[in-house]
Order: structure tokens, then sequence, then C-alpha cells
């Protein structure tokens, strides 16, 4: 047993000491007395794990705290979380449309639908004003190019017919010449067509939307989202996502979002559980953390800008068991301590000794808080892991 040693008051002779120690101890309950606050004598760290450290008396009024002791215990840093399937073939489908107002969505989350099939019903909200003025320049276009081609034709029926009457070899070459040039006019000239055929074609189906229009799937697959996007009844702004479908290929991985990504290192083995809930589950499997902050030094992040991440599951397990269908929760050990000892951190306080933190606790002992310096190597906001400096059973006090 460690021999405790009183540490003299400087100015106070030592047949003084008794009497300050008497005054200061009361007859009230503990955790209400007034108690004696002892501070170490300067050898904590060669005094550790052993009966609390004695030192000089310093008197304390009404000293209030509960109590917590010192527990032995194999410590678990666990890490419970929930999952989703993202799949690796996701399409967002859209309305890319100005003036756009949502009727229906035909299809539900997790539905399977084939090429082709009606996903949402829309139509488009398009003032008069503004289709007789987008008509208009339309037509406008179409009559300039028409004129414009009109004249080269003209100016190239001229010259080949002056062609024709020309006998003079050097002549013909000349005209000839300009005949060439003026068909690569007109050649060029027709390419400019394009754009106001497609300015038709735009016209021809805007007057189509104006009624109900479908969105149809471009493959064949499955829904994975309809809801939080368009809303029906509503205007929706120009590429507004409808609703999301993966194709039939299976590819998937599994996302941790949020805080929850916090504690999950990259190449980490988890278990992966299907079933109620994280303590009651049908079927559990193994999982790997493939993707996380810790290695690229960048959080991965969703199109919520939320951090995730990523954790793959085998082919094998995931042909054999229903992921689509089922509650998928995360559990995993970050580290593990067999015979840690641990201590409540509301018991733990620090102070700046020589520019180094310390971390010290109150060790209650014979009605007396005596003061202990502590090194830990792991704690949280609940508990602290405690390698030197108390042992298992003591009674430890949180002050208020």
């Amino acid at each position: 047993m460690w021999k405790t040693k009183m540490r003299r008051l400087v100015g106070v002779p030592l047949l003084l000491i008794p009497a300050l120690i008497l005054s200061a101890c009361g007859g009230k309950t503990a955790g209400q007395s007034e108690l004696l606050l002892y501070e170490g004598n300067g050898e904590e760290d060669s005094a550790v794990s052993s009966s609390a450290v004695s030192g000089s008396a310093v008197g304390t009024d009404d000293v209030k705290f509960d109590t917590t002791v010192v527990r032995k215990t194999a410590y678990k840093e666990e890490i419970n979380c929930t999952a989703e399937l993202e799949y690796l073939d996701t399409e967002t489908l859209i309305i890319d449309d100005e003036d756009a107002v949502l009727d229906s969505v035909k299809v539900k989350k997790y539905q399977k639908v084939k090429k082709g099939d009606v996903l949402a019903v829309y139509h488009v909200e398009t003032s008069k004003t503004k289709l007789e003025k987008q008509k208009l320049m339309i037509d406008q276009a179409r009559a300039d190019y028409e004129v414009g081609l009109g004249n080269l034709n003209q100016q190239l029926s001229q010259a080949q017919k002056a062609l024709s009457t020309l006998t003079s070899k050097a002549e013909k070459k000349i005209k000839q010449l300009e005949v060439k040039k003026i068909q690569k006019q007109i050649s060029a000239y027709k390419k400019g067509e394009k754009e106001i055929t497609d300015q038709e074609r735009d016209y021809a189906e805007l007057l189509k939307k104006q009624k109900k229009t479908p969105l149809r799937a471009k493959r064949d697959g499955v829904i994975t989202e309809t809801e939080g996007r368009g809303y029906v009844g509503e205007d929706i702004d120009a590429s507004t996502e409808i609703v999301k479908m993966h194709g039939n290929n299976g590819k998937w991985i599994l996302t941790v979002g949020g805080s929850e990504t916090a504690d999950l290192r990259y190449n980490m083995d988890v278990s992966v559980r299907l079933g109620k809930s994280a303590k009651e589950y049908d079927h559990e499997v193994k999982g790997k953390v493939i993707s996380s902050g810790d290695i690229t030094g960048q959080q991965s992040q969703n199109e919520e800008g939320d951090s995730v991440v990523y954790i793959d599951v085998s082919d094998k397990d995931k042909k054999k068991y229903d992921f689509e269908n089922s509650n998928i929760y995360i559990y995993a050990v970050s580290f593990m301590v067999k015979d840690a000892l641990v201590v409540d951190a509301e018991a733990v306080q620090q102070e700046s000794v020589d520019i180094r933190n310390r971390l010290f606790v109150y060790v209650v002992e014979n009605g007396k808080l005596h003061k202990r310096f502590i090194v830990s190597n792991y704690k949280n906001d609940k508990e602290v892991l405690v390698e030197q400096g108390v042992f298992e059973g003591q009674t430890l006090a949180i002050l208020d």
C-alpha cells in the first residue's frame, strides 16, 4: 500500500493543522458535506494506480458532488448505423421544358418498368402572345431563307445560260469557274436551313405539349425515387428531376450518410444486418468499407451534399438475400480494449501544467477529496479510458 504524505502549510505551525482539519469537517451527509480538498505532493507520476495521493489540506466550503466508480471492463467502441442501396447505373429522367406543369406520376418506388412505359404526364403552359411571337420569328426566318436561296439559284441559272452560248475555250473556262463558285455558295447556304427546320420542329412539338405529354422510360429498369422532386399540379423549372430509375443489371453498393460516417474507416470490416433493427435481424453478412474521407482526404458526398461512405458485400450475398426489400443496418467495432479502466467523462477535469494539458480526477477517500493526475489512452463525450492514475473500484467525485 502506498503511504500518504502531508505537505506542510507555509506560515502555519504544525500544532494548528489539527484545528484547521477539525474546523473544516462538519456533520453533513456524504456528497453535501464540507470536505478537505487535497492536491498531489508532486510525485503523482511515480505513485500511480494506488490509493489517493495526500498533500496539504485546503479547506473548502459546501463542496457538492456526485460519485462514480472506476470500473474494469472489455471496452468496445461500437458503430451502429443504417444503410441504403445506391445503384451504379442510376438514370434521372427530367422534363426539359420551360413553363411545364406536372399532371401526374404514373409509377411508384421499386416498380419495374419497360422501355417506352409512361412514367409521368405533363403539359406546357405557354402564353398565346409568346407562341405568336415565336411563330412570327420562325416564319420570317423561313421567308428570308427562301429569298436568299432564290437569288442564288437565279444567279446560277443565268451563269449556266451564258456558258452555253460561249464558243471561246478561254471564256468557257472562266464561266465554268463562275458556275462552280455559285454552286458551292448554294450548297453552303442550304446548310443553314437545318437551324430553321429545327425551330419549326420544336415549335410543332411545343404546340403538342400544350396538351398532356407522356414522359417515357428509355430502357427497362426499376424505379428508385419519385418523391420530393416535381410536385403534381405545380409549375416546374426546366430540367427538374421527375423520377429516378436503374437498369436490371443488379449492380449496387451500400451507402451510409451524415454524421454516422465519421467512424467508418477505409477497408474496415463491418457486419451488414438485414431485419427489423440492428439487434433484431434475420440475416448477417460480411461487408467492407470501400471508400471514405480518411483515405482520399476529401469526404464523398451525395446529391444533397451530405457526407457518405460506401460499403460493399460479396456478389454471392447480393444474390442470396433480398437487400432491396429489407432494412439494412451496419455494425462494427472501431476498436476494443480487453481489460480497460473506464471512468465517466464527467469525473475528469483538465488543467495546464508547464504548457501541457493534464487530466486529473478527485478520488473520494476517508471523507476527503484527493487530486490525482491520470494518463488516458482514449476518451469520448461519455467515457474516458485510463491507462495510469487510478485503479478498479475507486470512487471518484463528480463536482457540481
